[in-house]
């Protein structure tokens, strides 16, 4: 075997199979991301990228981008969408037409006679659509408890079949949004959860029993068709458009080596004016659709059945930056897709960027943390990005993290170095605990697993109020600046500030206070600290959303299957 063939065997798996996760809120482009991920010639022509009036990419970040973005256009084939929509409506499709009125009209609150809901069902493509004929098939792939052997004539048809369902999909939201302009958001987001709870698009669903095994119907369809992508097509690469449930993305995470969850994400400024101008959402329909993406809603089973979009983008992979001001070509996007698309195939083409190597020691900082809740990591650096703090959230030191202290340990010990006085005698505080100390411990007995708990919130509760200030743990970024406080280091003015969340009220007045010039964040912190406290005053910090890989996916994307040395002395030495 000649030593070529030999350095194409180690990458073969890589290149004959990507499979790409795109999550991001309404508006930050991920269907546009998958519109050129499956088109044919996606990446710009020239490596000058622009931003405004600058190269998007500057210094050593350009030569790293022409580097990658030769080997993309090299190496590139177009991939398949699966959109999540059509497999919805693949479900919708499964129902019979008063089921599916009776579950439209249930899903919104937006007062529809149910009449006309039947009747535009009945007249248009629900009833007449070109995807009946495959109905059989459509079947096979949602009904898990048939077999997934297609025939020879059901193979052949397989490709026709997504495609007449993405037309259908789209017939059939200009449809709905005839008889309101939001009724296809609340149809498809409803009809999600419905398949999350019941396995299933189901009238009066909200009020049936949730199915635990439910919860992961609709990736499991969608690994059923890649299965079907892979045998039918051969080599393929592959985008999910789009996953909002983090249980749906930690699904594929466990099951594909070869799965990148892509966070898309666009300045929430920019996102909105997007939406209204395009779409023409107003300012109250944004912000009920900010809260349903960030998985406050009040439904049954809401963590595990409706959308938890920012849980997602915290999970996520790789993080790319959209402007929404690029309508004509998406050349930004375009750059960013050719940059990670070539590490998929080839990892270590070249070495990470500046932001990406902070970013990762403040993600793996925050794995330290011993809070319950969230887990945040920051690192603190010079204006050169060299670092000078890191921190995480998590108590004061010498005092247990809330993760290593239970329940059991407050109603029973009275440890006085890891349960407070307080704890330990205040009445209203312990009758809330045990209560909640008597439920978990009788649904969860049997596990082995330590019962941790929130001192904030059992206060809160106590109180009846709800109240930050008596959270236990000091936030990663505070933490990172009394770090140099508290071991005499250097002033920090004119240095940047790398969070995985972006600063609350709090950390925000401490980093202005500081002199810190950038805040870099992958995760906006729900709050007003960007309106209220960093965007005013005479100096104040710029605020800049991560972009690059993070996490497993900065291994995984950066580290060489083979010294980039090595391989090129095998690609050039004789047999």
């Amino acid at each position: 075997m000649k030593n070529n063939e030999t350095i194409s065997k180690l990458f073969l798996a890589r290149q004959e199979f990507v499979l790409i996760g795109l999550t991001g809120r309404t508006g930050s482009g991920c269907t546009t991301a998958a519109n050129i991920l499956e088109s044919e010639a996606s990446f710009p022509d020239s490596e000058m990228v622009k931003i405004g009036e600058e190269n998007f990419y500057q210094g050593n970040d350009r030569v790293r981008y022409s580097i990658l973005r030769e080997y993309a256009q090299k190496n590139f084939n177009k991939f398949y969408s699966i959109k999540v929509s059509d497999l919805i409506s693949a479900y919708l499709l499964s129902t019979s037409i008063d089921e599916a009125a009776n579950f439209i009209h249930q899903s919104n609150t937006l007062s529809l006679d149910i009449s006309k809901i039947k009747d535009m069902l009945i007249k248009h493509s629900f009833a007449k659509n070109a995807v009946k004929k495959y109905k059989s098939l459509l079947g096979k792939i949602i009904n898990h408890k048939e077999d997934l052997t297609l025939s020879t004539t059901e193979e052949q048809n397989f490709n026709k079949t997504l495609l007449a369902v993405r037309r259908f999909t789209s017939i059939f939201k200009d449809e709905l949004n005839s008889l309101h302009s939001d009724l296809y958001i609340y149809t498809y987001q409803a009809a999600g959860n419905s398949i999350r709870k019941r396995g299933r698009v189901e009238p009066n669903f909200e009020n049936e029993e949730f199915v635990p095994d439910c919860i992961f119907h609709l990736p499991e369809t969608i690994n059923r068709i890649i299965k079907l992508l892979r045998k039918i097509n051969g080599n393929v690469f592959i985008a999910i458009d789009a996953i909002r449930n983090p249980f749906e993305a930690r699904f594929f995470k466990d099951r594909y080596s070869a799965f990148y969850l892509v966070a898309v994400n666009a300045p929430n400024d920019d996102r909105r004016s997007y939406l209204q101008n395009v779409h023409k959402f107003s300012v109250e329909k944004f912000d009920e659709i900010e809260i349903r993406e960030s998985g406050k809603t009040k439904i049954s089973h809401a963590d595990f059945i409706s959308q938890n979009v920012k849980k997602c983008i915290e999970m996520a992979d790789v993080h790319i930056f959209n402007p929404r001001n690029e309508l004509e070509n998406n050349n930004v996007l375009k750059a960013q897709l050719a940059w990670y698309f070539s590490l998929m195939l080839h990892p270590g083409l070249v070495t990470p960027r500046t932001i990406e190597r902070v970013m990762q020691i403040a993600y793996t900082a925050k794995s330290n943390s011993g809070c319950i809740s969230r887990q945040v990591g920051a690192v603190v650096t010079d204006g050169d990005n060299s670092i000078k703090a890191i921190g995480w959230n998590d108590v004061a030191k010498g005092q247990v993290p809330c993760s290593l202290r239970s329940y059991n340990g407050l109603i029973n010990d009275f440890d006085e170095i890891a349960y407070s006085k307080y704890e330990r005698n205040s009445k209203e505080f312990r009758n809330v605990a045990r209560k909640k100390y008597i439920k978990i411990s009788a649904a969860d007995k049997e596990s082995g697993r330590n019962h941790a708990y929130c001192f904030k919130d059992i206060k809160n509760e106590a109180d009846g109020k709800y109240n930050q200030v008596h959270t236990r743990s000091l936030h990663a970024e505070e933490n990172a600046f009394l770090q140099i406080a508290k071991n005499g280091g250097m002033g920090v003015a004119g240095g940047k500030l790398y969070t995985t969340a972006s600063p609350c009220e709090l950390c925000a007045k401490k980093a202005y206070q500081l002199g810190i010039a950038e805040i870099i964040y992958i995760d906006p912190y729900p709050g007003i600290a960007q309106d209220h406290i960093i965007s005013i005053g005479s100096n104040p910090p710029s605020l800049t959303q991560f972009m690059g890989a993070v996490g497993k996916g900065y291994h995984q994307l950066y580290e060489p299957i083979l010294s980039y040395k090595d391989e090129l002395e095998y690609l050039s030495s004789e047999d």
